[in-house]
């Protein structure tokens, strides 16, 4: 009886052959989401002066990379146009979906059904990198992750990284979610460009929530007193990444370096490339200007200068978040459709521009202010030249020598940015920031006083950081008063920055000539 129980090897061996197979088969499915991802930890890196648009330093800059939690820089981006717009408030409380509550750490924690504030939300991204906190925020703004990814995407379009795509609102791992370090200094100028009110949360070095206190995952934070943060990032196919920028002594500049093994790696880079080129960038005015989705007043598109060639990029609308019932509301009605035909080419010498992005299923009320803002005629290109940037800067504007190499780097081409503005007719001058538009007469000075700009920012804090700058260079500053005026050319706006109260011209060109020993731009004139 006993070896009758006995089961014959050959049915043992055959059963777990059969065994084996189940296994396969049933693992194939699951395992095809991570073939989907493809190692990419290699090194990329850039440096990019933020006021003038130049690179100063560059290695595999287009190269295809995983933003991993990088890409919460564009959820923040998003959420502060909403915030910018009036569309939420920073008490505004958010609901944390299963979805948003089953996101893999690093994450807060929170249940679903609870809520918590935009604020709070905010400051677990920049510290914590909180994944759930980045489900959170893009279902409150889109209703679905994956809208909200599109809505990515597409601002990420008008910004001019044409080579990012979205797919998700924290970096978590996902094969079609790419993009290069170079269309990532292009969003760490413009998040600080546009809105600089909201631009501080980045140096948060730490965040309490409940009875736990969490440490800001950016090691680089106050390097030289100048590093100011933004976002780290991990995945194992993507290494160690950071975005960050360094400002001091009216410097500004952008570092993104991706592909590291380690987080210790990755800072020690960081630091060499902030000490190497940030004393070589440009000091004084922003020339440069990242256009802004949604500018209120129309829908312009605009030249954006590409390593290989110009296109043109649509700036999204404002922010769409229930705009279609705010549209209903005031019983606006939509604009006629564009029927003049976008130009084919830009100048006889260059390839057609790149067609518009398709539609990438916006929710329906980002499409109603499209139809809204639609631009009233077709642009036309601002220079004859693929050098925009170049075209720009005036001849008054001294550089210095080019930076010495760090490293192997590859010839540097403008980042993908736009002079703010440019005279109109269609001439090839420039605007200069600090002679263009009327001069008023300044508030408080008397007819016929003379005055003293330093510059100007395309916004009023900028611009008050340029005042502050210059009286903490040159003490004498603090004997006149300072102001901040307001201009405006072809749709831009821009802020000069000037002191007043001189007695006469040889008092203004006395300052001036201690300005310009302090390497600060100045322009006296006479009110």
């Amino acid at each position: 009886m006993a070896s009758q129980a006995k089961t014959p090897w050959h049915v043992t061996l055959l059963r777990a052959f059969a065994a084996v197979l189940v296994v396969v088969a049933v693992g194939l499915p699951m395992a095809a989401p991570a073939q989907a991802i493809e190692n990419l930890r290699k090194y990329a890196g850039i440096v990019v002066d933020a006021k003038s648009g130049k690179v100063l330093y560059e290695e595999a800059a287009d190269a295809k990379r995983y933003p991993a939690s990088v890409a919460k820089v564009m959820t923040l981006y998003i959420l502060f146009q909403e915030l910018s717009a009036g569309n939420i408030k920073l008490s505004t409380k958010m609901t944390v979906s299963a979805h948003a509550a089953a996101a893999v750490p690093t994450k807060l924690g929170l249940r679903a059904g609870a809520t918590i504030s935009v604020e709070d939300a905010i400051k677990s991204l920049v510290t914590l990198s909180a994944n759930d906190m980045a489900r959170v925020i893009a279902e409150h703004i889109s209703g679905s992750e994956s809208k909200f990814a599109e809505r990515m995407t597409a601002t990420a379009r008008a910004l001019g990284m044409r080579n990012t795509t979205y797919r998700n609102a924290s970096g978590l791992p996902d094969g079609g979610q790419l993009t290069t370090v170079r269309d990532q200094a292009i969003l760490g100028i413009a998040i600080y460009q546009h809105f600089p009110n909201y631009y501080e949360y980045f140096q948060t070095k730490s965040f309490s929530y409940g009875k736990a206190t969490y440490g800001n995952h950016n090691r680089v934070l106050g390097y030289m007193g100048a590093v100011d943060g933004i976002k780290t990032g991990y995945i194992n196919a993507a290494g160690s990444n950071l975005l960050t920028a360094a400002r001091k002594d009216g410097r500004h500049i952008v570092v993104v370096a991706f592909g590291f093994n380690t987080a210790a790696a990755r800072d020690e880079k960081v630091r060499q490339l902030v000490a190497n080129y940030l004393p070589k960038s440009r000091s004084g005015t922003y020339v440069a200007q990242i256009p802004v989705p949604g500018r209120q007043g129309g829908n312009v598109q605009v030249a954006v200068a590409q390593p290989t060639r110009p296109v043109f990029v649509m700036p999204m609308p404002l922010p769409g978040f229930r705009l279609a019932e705010l549209v209903a509301a005031n019983g606006a009605r939509p604009q006629a459709p564009l029927t003049q035909p976008m130009p084919e080419t830009l100048v006889a010498s260059t390839p057609a521009p790149a067609p518009m992005p398709a539609n990438l299923g916006l929710q329906p009320a980002v499409q109603a202010a499209n139809v809204l803002a639609a631009p009233s005629q077709a642009p036309q290109p601002a220079y004859p030249s693929q050098d925009v940037i170049g075209a720009w800067l005036s001849d008054s504007y001294n550089l210095g020598a080019p930076p010495a190499a760090l490293g192997q780097t590859a010839p540097s081409a403008p980042l993908d940015m736009q002079p703010p503005a440019n005279i109109g007719g269609g001439g090839s001058q420039p605007i200069d920031l600090l002679t263009s538009g009327s001069v008023q007469t300044a508030e408080g000075a008397a007819p016929g006083g003379w005055v003293v700009q330093i510059g100007a920012g395309p916004s009023e804090d900028s611009a008050r950081a340029l005042l502050s700058d210059a009286a903490g260079k040159v003490g004498t500053l603090g004997d006149f008063r300072s102001y901040v005026e307001r201009f405006e050319k072809n749709g831009q706006v821009f802020y000069r920055a000037r002191f007043v109260g001189f007695g006469g011209r040889d008092d203004a060109n006395a300052m001036c000539s201690q300005l310009k020993q302090q390497n600060l731009s100045c322009l006296a004139m006479q009110s």
